[in-house]
């Protein structure tokens, strides 16, 4: 996955510090495109015509909270598949189950540093590809 070519990816987040210093993130990371938005609302009008690589959300926000985002994503089949990282401050441990429920790929907490940032990118984008392999796999032995 890794020598694979890094794209696209949509960010999420109200906080404009957290937005520009995760765009700045991946960008170093490889990411040729990073399309930003400080709510969900704008970013789904965005993936409505477009499909990035992955997404990555904050939680807490207005409008629609980075779950409801999750949810809203998950829903449409046409972009369904895509990996998706959610971050908090939130520890709360019905922010985890209500994540995993819904089909977060990747969960981090925030604060997060560079290095774990950059590992949950990479797992995240490892699980959806091998996900997209094993349903492949099992469609061929169904027929």
């Amino acid at each position: 996955m890794r020598d694979r070519k890094l794209n696209s990816v949509v960010v999420v987040d109200d906080d404009l510090v957290y937005l520009q210093t995760v765009g700045l993130m991946l960008k170093k990371i490889g990411f040729d495109h990073v399309k930003m938005f400080s709510n969900a609302c704008d970013a789904l009008d965005w993936l409505s015509g477009n499909k990035p690589n992955l997404i990555v959300s904050d939680w807490d926000m207005p409008l629609l909270t980075g779950h409801e985002f999750l949810e809203e994503v998950r829903a449409n089949p046409k972009i369904s598949e895509i990996p998706f990282i959610l971050n908090t401050g939130n520890l709360s441990e019905s922010y985890w189950s209500q994540a995993i429920a819904s089909g977060v790929t990747e969960f981090l907490f925030k604060p997060f540093n560079f290095s774990e940032f950059k590992d949950s990118v990479f797992i995240a984008m490892d699980l959806a590809e091998f996900e997209s392999e094993t349903s492949t796999e099992n469609k061929k032995i169904a027929c």
